[in-house]
């Protein structure tokens, strides 16, 4: 399915809903980031707002992996702060503001934590 497909289904299923929230899931590398990028523009394009919140900033530090002998399988759901972001996604529901969020620095290779910040209907781009 293509960004602008998905973005007409997404506002038809969404209605009058104030705010609505989807969910992207692919194995590592596969193109999501890019997807969701996509996505959001193609929102944009149909006068929506829409805000990617990755779930990159939940992964393990590296040195957490290794004590657990996970780091291999970097990206596998137990290498994830799982209910981190699940808290995440129930505050944003919540509709609370100026939500910080971490973000995953791929050029140091960690989690930055409260390294963005969600504002109600739009994300900063502090990175």
């Amino acid at each position: 399915m293509q960004a602008t497909e998905l973005a007409l289904d997404v506002i038809a299923r969404a209605g009058q809903s104030k705010r609505y929230i989807i969910g992207l899931a692919g194995a590592p590398g596969s193109g999501k980031t890019t997807f969701a990028a996509e996505l959001c523009q193609a929102l944009g394009a149909k006068s929506e707002t829409a805000v990617v919140v990755p779930m990159d900033g939940f992964h393990f530090d590296d040195v957490v992996l290794n004590a657990r002998g996970h780091r291999a399988r970097k990206g596998a759901h137990y290498t994830f702060d799982a209910p981190g972001f699940v808290h995440l996604i129930k505050r944003i529901k919540a509709r609370e503001t100026d939500i910080a969020i971490p973000v995953f620095d791929r050029h140091m290779e960690l989690s930055r934590a409260a390294a963005d910040v969600m504002v109600p209907m739009r994300l900063s781009s502090i990175r």
